[in-house]
């Protein structure tokens, strides 16, 4: 697997560098609103992964516990012991997975938009590798409505900040595609689709799963159940927005970021509609929808 690195280095770090693994909706232009936020107090470690987030190829069979365990090999060529580690959307469930995996590399987590279990927008009877043949065989107008209905939600009865402009750039971005661009967006859902489920505890690091209110992939019940098996888990929701609350509010979706790996306090923050700590023990060899 090829992983794309790139590290930006702060003048006056206070906390171990910041992981940041991107995923597909994060282009350079989204990602530096998070990398200008970061660098006053963090090294900042940007990845993406080749076949999925960048161009590339990704070995045939590899899921999210090996790229996460790809992860480590890079921290270990960076001479890092230990991060913080964010991720968004795909990106999200791979950061978890990395912080099951390795918890001694950890210092704090924070996912946003994951959902800990595999995708269920397949229509029955549809293997996820079926489902991206026929998608790419049915033009890219087909595979971008899929893509859009899966991720963003419509519902025009639940407020949702700047869902319009989102959802006419993210059909505009699926057209203007070429075949492996899609390929890659299709290769994405295709592991969340297959990702095995999560038995047992989870990491005790501090860890903040933080979602849109209206997230409809990863919707806020997943996201506390997700928060609820870490001793050390905040879930939040962030109002008026959905699956792609770090574009559509990214302000506030950074601010609680650096809130919570400043160590700062995160109640009464007017822009979140829910905050717990959730932390239930797990029984032993429960799922993560138990």
């Amino acid at each position: 697997m090829v992983f794309e690195v790139e590290v930006r280095t702060s003048r006056s770090p206070r906390i171990a560098p910041v992981l940041a693994i991107r995923a597909p909706a994060e282009s350079l232009r989204a990602t530096r609103p998070q990398a200008e936020a970061i660098l006053p107090w963090a090294d900042l470690v940007g990845v993406t992964i080749g076949g999925v987030t960048t161009p590339g190829v990704l070995p045939q069979g590899c899921g999210l516990e090996d790229l996460a365990d790809g992860l480590g090999r890079v921290l270990d060529e960076l001479g890092l012991p230990r991060v913080n580690v964010c991720g968004s959307s795909f990106a999200g469930d791979l950061a978890y997975r990395f912080a099951v995996r390795h918890p001694d590399r950890l210092e704090r987590v924070v996912l946003t938009g994951p959902a800990g279990r595999a995708r269920d927008h397949l229509p029955p009877g549809v293997g996820p590798s079926e489902m991206a043949t026929r998608l790419l065989r049915s033009g890219r107008s087909a595979a971008a409505d899929f893509i859009s209905s899966a991720l963003l939600c419509l519902d025009p009865a639940l407020p949702v900040l700047g869902r319009a402009v989102l959802r006419r750039a993210l059909l505009e971005s699926m057209h203007r595609c070429d075949d492996a661009e899609l390929s890659r967006w299709l290769r994405c859902l295709e592991l969340q689709y297959t990702v095995s489920p999560l038995v047992g505890e989870g990491p005790s690091v501090p860890l903040l799963a933080v979602t849109g209110e209206h997230d409809v992939p990863a919707p806020p019940a997943e996201c506390r159940a997700l928060a609820a098996r870490c001793p050390g888990g905040v879930f939040a929701t962030i109002k008026e927005s959905d699956h792609f609350v770090f574009l559509t509010r990214s302000r506030e979706h950074l601010d609680l970021t650096r809130r919570f790996l400043l160590d700062e306090p995160l109640d009464h923050l007017p822009y979140l509609a829910e905050l717990e700590r959730p932390y239930r023990p797990v029984p032993a060899g429960s799922a993560v929808t138990d």
